[in-house]
């Protein structure tokens, strides 16, 4: 008999999705594939918020260098 099931590992101790369907004591062959995790994928979305995001992660350059040390200088 041959199953492909599916655990995790915890240690010395492979614990299994599904029941293996074997008697306690039984001795059994096992060969451990690793199997990599699946990639999220992204939500969609819409055309509209795509604009934004793009628009959002433009670089823009006033021209000038000293912003962040003039930002209190209203407050006088």
């Amino acid at each position: 008999m041959t199953k492909t099931l599916h655990g995790k590992v915890h240690g010395e101790t492979i614990e299994l999705d599904d029941d293996l369907g074997v008697a306690e004591g039984q001795e059994v062959e096992v060969q451990v594939t690793v199997v990599q995790p699946a990639q999220p994928t992204a939500a969609p979305i819409s055309e509209g918020l795509a604009k934004v995001y793009e628009i959002l992660g433009r670089r823009h350059s006033s021209g000038y260098t000293d912003t962040a040390k003039r930002r209190d200088e209203h407050q006088s």
